[in-house]
């Protein structure tokens, strides 16, 4: 066959294929090239922060004008009790609280000092909080009439930036085995499926996969343990609740990746759509760096995917002294989630079954 018999050939072959390389190559790239509005700043303007009265003779308009600075630079968020507000900023609901002290408003305050309370787990906020007090403290004696101050506090465990890292890495681990080996894996078993199915439903076949994998999960987190405690980092990896999230997380991505590889034949598409959705889900769960870091809208979708609340509760039960009934609503939610990813898998099963 000469050069244009074989051309000829591709093309053929890409007509049969059309509507899988429209995908690939036309709205995949597009999709890729639209989640660069999730970096639309570089500096942290919108990350949630608490604003809350030292004490009931802090007056409504003081907290106001507080809040109105402070929006400069963060997305604000008013308390009226300091202990709901140290509870969020546990569940990085907020990232830091700045306590609103009395007689900010009065000129014979001779020195009103303000507290910024951060967490000292959640590394990447740790210079950003420094910079936010410099600039509050600016704006502050700017602006009133008092004479005021802004204390930089920390609480919680004070965490390095491989301490922090670590339960991330771990997670991104559980993530690309899960949308890459396990599909890679059905993939290469789609040809002996029928011999399979004749002794066992294809329910059956997925279950024991799932299970099977999710069991072989716990050697890298005992590998990641092992490095941490050679390296002596705090790091509780092996903390049993924190290793039932990672393993209930790597349950629901996996539902999911299988859920694409079944709805696609098992073809090769269905694994690029799995590369695809992992690189999203890295990209929009915020899992290294805070809600609003970068942008807004950020923000605002990393709240919506379960994997950013499963990221916050296994990064805060291994480097946080809090108890797991801090996160219970989210835990139920999580939970919930897995239960219907399980059901996409049955639908998916009940799908190809009658098609095949």
């Amino acid at each position: 066959m000469n050069v244009l018999s074989l051309l000829k050939k591709e093309v053929l072959w890409s007509r049969h294929r059309l509507v899988t390389l429209l995908l690939l190559l036309l709205v995949l790239p597009a999709f890729f090239a639209y989640t660069t509005v999730a970096f639309q700043t570089v500096v942290p303007e919108d990350s949630p922060i608490a604003i809350v009265p030292e004490n009931e003779n802090v007056s409504e308009n003081g907290v106001e004008i507080i809040t109105g600075g402070a929006s400069l630079f963060s997305d604000p968020e008013v308390y009226q009790d300091k202990s709901e507000a140290m509870t969020a900023l546990r569940r990085e609901s907020v990232y830091a609280v700045l306590e609103v002290p009395p007689g900010i408003l009065n000129e014979s305050t001779a020195n009103a000092t303000f507290s910024l309370y951060v967490d000292g787990s959640v590394v990447p906020f740790g210079e950003p909080s420094k910079a936010i007090r410099g600039i509050m403290g600016f704006y502050l004696n700017e602006n009133l009439p008092a004479g005021v101050s802004v204390e930089r506090v920390v609480v919680g465990n004070d965490s390095t930036l491989s301490e922090y890292l670590l339960p991330v890495f771990l997670m991104g681990l559980l993530m690309l085995f899960a949308f890459t080996y396990v599909p890679y894996n059905l993939a290469r078993e789609a040809d002996v499926l029928e011999r399979l199915l004749v002794e066992a439903s294809l329910e059956e076949v997925i279950f024991t996969k799932v299970a099977y994998f999710a069991g072989l999960m716990i050697f890298p987190i005992l590998s990641f343990t092992a490095v941490a405690t050679y390296l002596g980092y705090s790091v509780a990896l092996l903390r049993p609740a924190a290793v039932a999230v990672f393993l209930l997380t790597f349950a629901y991505l996996t539902a999911i990746s299988v859920s694409i590889m079944i709805l696609t034949d098992f073809s090769t598409f269905g694994r690029f759509v799995n590369v695809a959705a992992l690189f999203a889900a890295i990209t929009f769960s915020s899992l290294v760096y805070p809600v609003g870091f970068f942008s807004p809208l950020r923000r605002e979708v990393a709240r919506l995917i379960p994997l950013h609340y499963s990221m916050i509760v296994t990064r805060s039960l291994t480097l946080k002294d809090v108890s797991v009934g801090l996160f219970a609503d989210w835990l139920v939610v999580l939970v919930g989630f897995t239960a219907a990813t399980a059901l996409l898998v049955k639908l998916s099963i009940v799908r190809y079954e009658r098609t095949r």
